[in-house]
């Protein structure tokens, strides 16, 4: 199976550098209804404002989507087989920081699909993750950023890029004008583990050389943004589990075991598929 202009391995980076990528504000006063339906998740009466700023540093310093597919549009590498997250995982996500967690690991794969020109996989994942936002008490938002406009815009990369970042902005301010910082975090958890599962499954087999290396460099540059994440996470441990912190911890130190580029080995990648994996486990239970 080809992966076109290997644009999806920088899906999820792309999701996740949306959601701060804009500083218009939006009037969510319609959503109180919605919003009340959700009660498992601990209520966010105060967003912790060094939190918040971690967050969206976090996010400023990822690459934005245009240029990320700029950068990686003339690479072409072949996979046999990509293992997506399966929807019927869906069922299982009792609690609503699951469902948070599970929203970002799906519109990742919802992304995938769409790129490969899967129509009724994309349709799958999309039926999914409008299910999760109605869950999520942010329906209206799916429905206005991505149900209006799915079909025409699945037809075309570009307009399908536009799409997904104005729709992940657009969700993340909703939780930010809802004091759900924590829904917020968990979202671009889930996305970041589910992009970087599949990068490291993508290179497995494939050593170092000029068409990979874009590849590889997207792994490399992950060890700061693991770092950055886990001081998101310091400012909320309270919210998450601690297994779920512990394995993000885990991540950092191994991101931090490469010096550089060349150093990535295929023992590495395996090792980190599998300590990926085992967090997308952690956040999915």
């Amino acid at each position: 199976m080809k992966i076109r202009h290997f644009a999806f391995l920088f899906v999820g980076v792309f999701l996740l550098a949306s959601c701060g990528g804009s500083e218009e504000k939006h009037d969510h006063s319609g959503d109180d209804t919605a919003l009340d339906e959700v009660t498992e998740q601990p209520a966010e009466s105060v967003v912790n404002p060094l939190a918040d700023f971690k967050f969206h540093t976090m996010i400023a310093n990822l690459p934005s989507p245009l240029e990320t597919f700029h950068i990686i549009e003339q690479v072409n590498l072949y996979t046999d087989e990509i293992k997506l997250t399966p929807t019927s995982g869906v069922h299982d996500l009792s609690t609503a920081m699951a469902r948070a967690y599970g929203y970002g690991v799906f519109m990742t794969d919802m992304g995938f699909m769409a790129y490969e020109h899967q129509n009724q996989k994309t349709l799958d994942y999309f039926n999914v993750c409008r299910d999760l936002s109605n869950e999520l008490g942010a329906g209206e938002v799916f429905d206005r950023t991505i149900t209006t406009n799915f079909e025409e815009n699945t037809t075309s990369q570009e307009k399908f890029v536009k799409m997904m970042d104005h729709a992940f902005n657009e969700m993340d301010q909703y939780m930010v004008d809802n004091e759900r910082f924590v829904n917020a975090t968990e979202i671009f958890l889930g996305s970041w583990v589910e992009s970087q599962v599949i990068a490291a499954g993508i290179l497995q087999g494939r050593e170092l050389n000029d068409d990979t290396r874009p590849v590889y460099e997207g792994i490399f540059s992950q060890k700061r943004h693991a770092s950055d994440l886990i001081n998101v996470l310091g400012e909320i441990d309270s919210e998450i589990s601690p297994d779920v912190y512990e394995a993000v911890e885990d991540l950092m130190m191994f991101y931090a075991g490469f010096s550089d580029v060349e150093s990535i080995s295929q023992d590495d990648l395996s090792e980190l598929e599998n300590k990926l994996s085992r967090l997308k486990g952690l956040l999915l239970a």
